[in-house]
């Protein structure tokens, strides 16, 4: 290789910022410029310069005809890797997921935002594990044509790049419109200093390249080559290929004839190259058809020439300069292939192209490579056509590429399908795509797909898999229109599809509270003849919680759905959410638990980031009321993390209130009310929404804790409303009574507030659950008698001790010993208090243990002081990555579980052993085993009834 001209400063420029990158501070570098400024040249010699020094360079170039290629630029730069010792260990744990993009067949089954997400997510973890082997410089060239899911990609891992020994070196061409434009602007701005830009080449140095081919060139005309070409190496190289083709003399009088020589002036030069040389225009045509890296046997095909001929062809290609010197044939610039491809007329552009995708149908090629050529060729009506782009589809959202597979699916409608049944079942395809990331037009294609339908059958099938997309996604009043147009648009459908229909339509129907009234009334119809179907009995469970009927009731008919296989068939339901939220309001909490830990560990090693973040916030509501709050807490963050990003904004409210209540029992109410300010739910949640009530209880319970009690008043006034609009009843979803309660003793109101907990009391015996009854209880403790409400709270304490609902048996503990130090029983008061704080600071509660703690300093006891270290003083994320660590995962594995950086890990690992006052990971198991088990739950319980009812006062 020739030694670079006038490179200097940028090659000490990139070799600077390659060496911070394999120091350890990874980063972006980017390298603009115009059109043959020479970018490649100096990528190329900046790897060259990175591989000597014992690094990793991996290549990728992109092109126009690879930008809707599903991840294009991240397979060419990793498939060299994927045939070479040592490639099992750099995809061990989450970068596995990385084969989801670069295996031929994609990944297995997921929704498509899922798999674009678990794509991505393990091609950042592959290059993580890369860097640990030694460092490494992604190299691309030309990003601006990179596909979009492979710049998605890029720009997920330049977040995290400055922890990695990786260099990202890209080049992108000024002014060049980019096939992502938005993805692109992210990735470039994530470079951690300003763009490298080539300067034009000097006099000097043109003068040293004239010379080098028309050694006897005077030093007018090599500075008139320097002016007409602004000092441009690759406008230069084509005015010298020119002119020695015509045989100029390189004098001063030529010099006094050169004109501006720009891009339309390249055209020219080639146009004239390939003039003289006919079958290599035809071949080299073909070549800016397919594209870089173009097998010579599918040039020959396209260009109509023998092997033999297409051979000599291209080594005259090779020696005009139009053509590179690699085995595969790619055209020698950019520029170029930019000009063959655009003076061909249009429509001989798209017969090349379809020319081409016949081509390697006959190589049997991969679909997704004849997609690409399908997508510039007219549409003529084939069936193959719209078959190989269905196809190609399908792979593209295995992969991950979802925005890919709407494009293959798009350019299928226009060919356009033979029939209507086969259009709206291409239709289908696309909204379900469309969904996966988030296009607002996935809902009306859904509806436009059953109006097309050519059968009642196929019309309730594509009505039933869009009413379930939709109502996943929150989406509840297009899933119901979407189920009432699959049942009524004429025409019988089998029972079981209809019976499917109308138990999707119902369960969402039951989360708005204008069509409740709709729910019930398609549910009367059948009371005495409901089909077989296990799916249908979540809805009668619904229905019974909701009219407060006894819990067995609702969870004998959800334990006989879920041991026949409910969900098993049915995987895609909101019927499985609904499920889970009335197994926690039934007070199952271990079962509710139980079922979302089975979803995130199927979702966790697989990248399903949606499922993941629906089993944690899942999982949270029922460990706030488990007591468990620093488990509650970390699920909360991840999943409200995962829904900021990845969630439409109708499902992000799910991700707030099980993280606010977390935070609230921390006494973290800063970060709460942050977290409710940032995602915009300190104003009124949408109107009608399940979730509604849900957020404004949440949202009371914070103000409670602070004393805010007007705020609370309006929040928990709004709730009560809102449940009477979703016509829900039942205590262990709406607890706004006993709140709002505590809410009016403040104001003096007791005889309101009395009449509250009375109702919640019969509330919660008609459901017969002892956390309503023992929130109950503690209501009308606060509006009798002293002496009464000591026995009442005994009798919640008992009720509590031995439940699920432990944050309400710590309250009402904490009020227990309260009411007995207000009667002056100082001793008394002191064991609840204290089995109060043991049981909060286990659990994390720690507004209750700052409660209980001074509680008992009022009574004249001597609690422990808040840990300043030892487990108990460890934050809940402390704690969830010292569990992993004592449990003997590596940083890398803990940091994949937890969706962090391996810096994060490495900075709670720290604070953890300043906490533990140990040395090393090696001694967190011991810590962890000497915190003790658990004291069962009803070891107070005989002590706590014989304080309320024995106990003289003192």
């Amino acid at each position: 290789m020739g030694v670079l001209l006038d490179r200097d400063v940028e090659l000490g420029e990139l070799s600077r910022r390659i060496a911070t990158a394999r120091s350890g501070s990874g980063c972006v570098i980017v390298v603009e410029g115009p059109a043959g400024i020479g970018k490649s040249t100096l990528l190329a010699a900046a790897g060259r310069a990175a591989r000597a020094d014992g690094g990793i360079v991996l290549w990728a170039r992109c092109s126009p005809l690879e930008e809707h290629a599903a991840w294009g630029m991240a397979r060419q730069l990793f498939e060299p890797l994927r045939t070479r010792p040592g490639w099992d260990e750099l995809t061990a744990g989450a970068a596995g997921l990385a084969e989801r993009a670069l295996a031929p067949e994609g990944g297995g089954p997921a929704s498509a935002g899922d798999s674009m997400h678990a794509a991505a997510r393990g091609l950042v973890w592959l290059v993580s594990n890369l860097g640990e082997r030694a460092p490494a410089v992604l190299v691309v060239d030309d990003v601006h044509w990179a596909d979009a899911p492979s710049l998605r990609w890029l720009a997920l891992l330049a977040r995290s790049v400055g922890e990695l020994r990786i260099g990202v070196l890209c080049a992108v061409r000024v002014g060049e419109p980019a096939a992502a434009p938005e993805l692109l602007a992210e990735l470039l701005a994530s470079a951690s200093e300003p763009p490298v830009r080539p300067r034009a080449l000097g006099p000097v140095a043109t003068e040293t390249l004239v010379r080098r081919r028309l050694p006897e060139a005077t030093a007018g005309f090599t500075h008139a080559c320097h002016a007409v070409t602004g000092g441009n190496p690759f406008l230069l190289g084509a005015l010298l290929t020119q002119l020695l083709a015509d045989g100029a003399i390189p004098d001063d009088d030529t010099a006094a004839r050169l004109g501006t020589f720009g891009s339309e002036q390249v055209a020219r030069v080639v146009e004239r190259q390939l003039a003289r040389l006919p079958d290599g225009a035809a071949l080299a045509q073909a070549v800016a058809v397919l594209g870089p890296g173009t097998p010579m046997r599918h040039a020959a095909k396209l260009a109509g020439l023998e092997l033999d001929e297409a051979a000599r062809a291209a080594d005259a290609l090779r020696s005009a300069g139009v053509l590179d010197d690699t085995p595969e044939l790619s055209l020698s610039h950019p520029l170029i292939a930019g000009t063959l491809y655009t003076r061909m007329p249009a429509g001989a552009r798209a017969r090349h192209h379809a020319d081409a995708a016949a081509v390697l149908v006959r190589e049997r090629a991969e679909p997704e490579r004849v997609a690409l050529h399908l997508l510039r060729a007219e549409g003529a009506g084939e069936p193959e056509t719209v078959a190989t782009l269905r196809d190609a589809a399908r792979r593209a959202t295995a992969r991950g590429a979802p925005q890919t597979a709407a494009t293959y699916l798009r350019r299928a409608l226009a060919e356009p399908p033979a029939t209507a049944g086969e259009e709206a079942d291409v239709q289908l395809e696309l909204a379900l795509v469309l969904a996966g990331f988030l296009d607002a037009g996935a809902f009306e294609l859904l509806h436009r797909a059953v109006a097309t339908a050519d059968t009642p059958v196929q019309r309730g099938t594509i009505a039933l898999a869009g009413a379930r997309m939709c109502g996943l996604a929150g989406h509840f009043e297009t899933s119901i229109a979407l189920s009432r147009d699959g049942l009524e648009r004429g025409g019988a459908i089998p029972p079981e599809l209809q019976a499917r229909l109308e138990t999707e339509l119902i369960a969402d129907a039951w989360l708005q509270a204008p069509t409740v009234p709709e729910a019930r009334e398609r549910l009367g119809r059948v009371a005495g003849r409901p089909p077989p179907l296990p799916l249908w009995r979540v809805n009668v469970a619904w229905e019974a919680v909701a009219d407060a009927r006894p819990a067995s009731e609702a969870l004998e008919l959800l334990t006989s759905a879920i041991d026949a296989g409910a969900f098993a068939d049915d995987p895609d339901s909101v019927l499985r959410t609904l499920a889970k939220i009335l197994l926690i309001a039934c007070g199952a909490l271990d079962e509710a638990r139980e079922h979302c830990t089975e979803l995130i560990e199927l979702a966790r090693p697989r990248g399903w980031l949606m499922a993941l973040a629906h089993g944690c916030f899942m999982r949270a509501m029922a460990l706030v009321q488990a007591g468990e709050i620093r488990d509650a807490e970390a699920d909360g963050r991840l999943a409200l993390d995962i829904k900021l990003t990845h969630s439409p904004p109708e499902a992000l409210i799910w991700g707030v209130f099980p993280l606010v209540d977390a935070l609230t029992e921390l006494g973290e109410f800063a970060d709460a009310e942050a977290v409710l300010e940032d995602t915009g739910y300190l104003g009124d949640p949408p109107r009608g929404a399940f979730a509604a009530p849900l957020l404004l209880e949440t949202r009371a319970r914070l103000w409670l804790a602070q004393h805010r009690y007007a705020d609370a008043h309006g929040d928990l006034v709004a709730a009560g409303e809102r449940w009477k609009e979703l016509a829900i009843n039942h205590p262990g979803l709406g607890a706004w009574r006993v709140h709002l309660s505590e809410v009016l003793v403040e104001r003096g109101e007791f005889d309101t507030a009395g009449k509250l907990a009375e109702e919640h009391l019969a509330l919660a015996e008609r459901v017969d659950l002892p956390g309503p009854r023992g929130a109950a209880l503690r209501a009308l403790a606060r509006v009798v008698e002293r002496e009464d409400a000591i026995h009442l709270l005994g009798h919640a304490v008992e009720e509590l001790a031995n439940s699920p609902a432990q944050l309400e048996h710590v309250r009402a503990l904490v009020d227990l010993g309260a009411a007995l130090h207000r009667l002056n029983r100082r001793a008394d008061a002191r064991l609840p208090l204290r089995r109060a704080l043991e049981l909060a600071e286990r659990g994390g509660m720690r507004l209750l243990a700052d409660r209980a703690r001074q509680e008992l300093h009022a009574v004249g006891a001597r609690p422990r002081r808040p840990a300043l270290s030892g487990i108990d003083s460890l934050t809940p994320a402390e704690h969830r990555v010292a569990t992993l660590a004592a449990h003997g995962h590596s940083n890398p594995e803990i940091a994949q579980q937890l969706y962090v950086t391996r810096r994060t890990v490495e900075t709670h690992l720290t604070h953890v052993f300043q906490k533990l006052g140990v040395p090393a990971r090696a001694d967190l198991a011991t810590c962890f085993a000497g915190a003790g088990e658990p004291t069962p739950r009803g070891s107070v319980r005989k002590a706590a009834l014989s304080v309320s009812s024995t106990a003289p006062d003192r």
